[in-house]
């Protein structure tokens, strides 16, 4: 195997609060880049955006993962923002939600970078030779349903390009040797359990979210005495996930706070609308769970259908009883496991033992209702015959 060429450490010192002023072009001095005007600002994430920018100063190849709506768009622009004068050649966006051919992620890169086709040269050929001496950050966004062209095209350009780096944001990681993960957590958030004054409620990122998004459609909304609780009880169930914040506080145009919360128990129903330009797996609720859903193997679909009978935290051991069934083998169970839970369906509550992810879980239990009832009969009615469905004590066996 050819020697990859090894790129010296880049010094990052953007400013996170940056923000380009003319999309394509240089403005003020900055490098060249295609960043879009954000209409929005971002609310938090200046601990993300220094721990990214700083793993990207030693990472040729960064992937921010997490669910749908977790918000890793906005941090990679937000990052790529900061760092656009860091690369001499530019930063470059590439959205490949729109993208359904596996195919054309190279033609796609090489379009946004402005490389015309020729005859007899592949897009993939093309940019190693526009990329080979070139100091350029990429960023690939949306990579999980072209996981693999996204992979082998990542790994081509940065074995002969050592002045290239990519940011990539995915639901899953691109597998790619020398790859770097970062799981993009939730915004902070309050437990309503232990209400704090409204000055110190409004510390939490998640809260402010909510408290900006509710005032753009309605100017006079404000965090009171008495709307606090079921203000951090909004951003707690749905566990400070952004897009499902934003969904819930435009709500408030037509709806109280307390009855935002009251209906959350639907919240497919109540989040069920988004921008007229938003991505199409971004425009409700349901749009961003059946885009992750479809997006698994089937053996990992069953394994999410199945883990959902638990009402709270399981062990492993609980797990391999409820979910091992009807996989191929004990292997391939591990394998789909590991995977399902790298995907951030599952995130580890301890040093023992692991839960799905609170708001994921109850969305997808209620539009998966009827999978779940059969999994639970199927799998607990035949654990319990085999005298081996352990439930760790003290566990909600509902």
């Amino acid at each position: 195997m050819p020697d990859t060429p090894q790129p010296a450490p880049r010094n990052t010192t953007g400013d996170p609060g940056s923000v380009v002023e003319f999309p394509g072009k240089p403005g003020r001095g900055r490098s060249p880049n295609n960043l879009p005007l954000q209409l929005t600002g971002l609310v938090g994430r200046e601990r993300e955006i220094s721990e990214v920018e700083g793993l990207l100063a030693e990472a040729r190849l960064l992937t921010l993962t997490g669910p749908g709506g977790s918000g890793k768009t906005r941090l990679a622009l937000a990052v790529a923002s900061a760092l656009v004068d860091e690369y001499e050649d530019g930063v470059w966006l590439v959205e490949l939600a729109p993208l359904s051919d596996p195919d054309l992620v190279p033609q796609a890169v090489a379009s946004v970078l402005g490389i015309r086709q020729q005859p007899g040269v592949s897009p993939a050929d093309a940019l190693m030779d526009h990329l080979r001496v070139a100091d350029t950050l990429l960023v690939l966004d949306n990579c999980e349903h072209l996981v693999g062209a996204c992979a082998s095209l990542s790994a081509a350009l940065l074995r002969v390009c050592p002045g290239l780096r990519i940011l990539a944001t995915s639901r899953e990681a691109l597998g790619v040797p020398g790859e770097v993960l970062f799981s993009v957590p939730p915004l902070s958030l309050p437990d309503p359990r232990r209400l704090q004054d409204v000055e110190g409620l409004t510390r939490y990122e998640a809260v402010r979210l909510f408290s900006e998004r509710a005032r753009a459609v309605r100017p006079d909304f404000e965090i009171t005495g008495g709307n606090a609780m079921a203000v951090a009880q909004i951003c707690y169930r749905l566990d400070g996930m952004p897009l499902a914040i934003e969904l819930a506080a435009a709500r408030v145009r037509g709806l109280s706070v307390e009855q935002i919360s009251s209906r959350l128990d639907d919240a497919f129903a109540l989040l069920g609308g988004g921008g007229r330009t938003a991505l199409a797996h971004h425009g409700t609720l349901r749009a961003t769970m059946d885009w992750g859903y479809e997006l698994l193997p089937e053996e990992e679909r069953l394994l999410l259908r199945r883990v959902s009978v638990f009402a709270g935290g399981f062990a492993l051991e609980a797990a391999e009883v409820v979910c091992a069934g009807g996989i191929s083998n004990g292997t391939r169970y591990w394998s789909c496991s590991r995977h399902w839970w790298t995907s951030r369906w599952c995130s580890l509550r301890s040093g023992t033992g692991r839960r799905a992810t609170g708001f994921l879980k109850r969305s997808a239990s209620t539009d998966w209702r009827s999978s779940r009832r059969a999994a639970k009969r199927d799998r607990c009615g035949a654990g319990t015959q085999r005298g081996s469905c352990r439930w760790p004590s003290g566990q909600n066996r509902n």
